[in-house]
C-alpha cells in the first residue's frame, strides 16, 4: 500500500540482491568495480606517474589526459545504445585488459604516445562496461527490487573507485611507483577476466 503519511517513511538503505539472480549479478558488479577503479586511478594517479615516470610535471598535461579519458568514455556511453547491454559489457572488459597494458607499458618506456593510446582505449572500455553493466543491471533486477539491486550495483562501483587507489596509494609508499602500479594492472585484470567468464555464462544476451 502507498504510504499517506510522513511517519510511515523509511530512510534506511535497502540493499540486497535477490537469490535467483545473484550469479548473474557477479559480472556487471565487477565490471562496474574494475570500470571505475580505472578512472579513480586516472583522477588520482596520472599527475604522480606524468611527473614521475613521463617527466611532464605541468598541470595541463594531467588534466589534458583525464580529460581525453572521459571524453572518450562519454562519446562511448553514448555509441553504447546501439549495442546489446551484455555486448558493450562484455567489449568493456575486454578492451580494459590491453588499455591497462598500454597504461603499465608508457610507464616503463616513459612514452607519452603509449598513455594517450592507453587512455583513449581505456575510455572506451569504461563507457562500455559502465553503460551495458548498468542496463545488464537493469534488465535481471525484479521490478519490486530494482531499486535495491541497483543501490547494490552503485556501492560496487564507489568502492571500486576509491579502495583500489588508496590501496596503490599505500602500496607506493612502501614500493617503487612502478611496481605499485603493476599490482594494480594484475589485480584489476584478474577481475576483469573473472567477470569475463561469469558475463559468457550467465549474462542475458536479449
Amino acid at each position: 500500500n502507498p504510504t499517506t503519511r510522513l511517519a510511515e517513511l523509511s530512510l534506511q538503505p535497502r540493499i540486497s540482491v535477490p537469490a535467483d539472480i545473484r550469479t548473474q549479478f557477479i559480472a556487471p558488479a565487477v565490471t562496474g568495480f574494475v570500470t571505475f577503479a580505472l578512472l579513480g586511478f586516472y583522477a588520482a594517479l596520472i599527475p604522480s606517474l606524468l611527473g614521475t615516470s613521463l617527466h611532464e610535471k605541468a598541470p595541463f598535461t594531467a588534466g589534458a589526459v583525464v580529460c581525453e579519458l572521459f571524453a572518450v568514455a562519454m562519446i562511448a556511453t553514448w555509441s553504447a545504445a546501439a549495442l546489446r547491454p551484455r555486448t558493450a559489457m562484455m567489449a568493456g572488459l575486454a578492451l580494459l585488459v590491453p588499455g591497462l597494458g598500454l597504461l603499465l607499458s608508457s610507464q616503463v618506456f616513459e612514452a607519452m604516445s603509449l598513455l594517450l593510446v592507453a587512455t583513449a582505449v581505456g575510455g572506451i572500455a569504461a563507457g562500455l562496461g559502465y553503460s551495458g553493466s548498468l542496463e545488464v543491471i537493469n534488465t535481471i533486477a525484479p521490478s519490486e527490487k530494482r531499486g535495491e539491486v541497483l543501490s547494490s550495483y552503485l556501492i560496487s562501483l564507489y568502492v571500486g573507485n576509491a579502495v583500489p587507489v588508496v590501496g596503490v596509494g599505500l602500496l607506493t609508499a612502501a614500493v617503487s611507483s612502478l611496481f605499485a602500479h603493476a599490482v594494480f594492472a594484475i589485480v584489476i585484470t584478474v577481475m576483469a577476466c573473472a567477470a569475463l567468464g561469469f558475463g559468457a555464462k550467465y549474462a542475458p544476451r536479449q
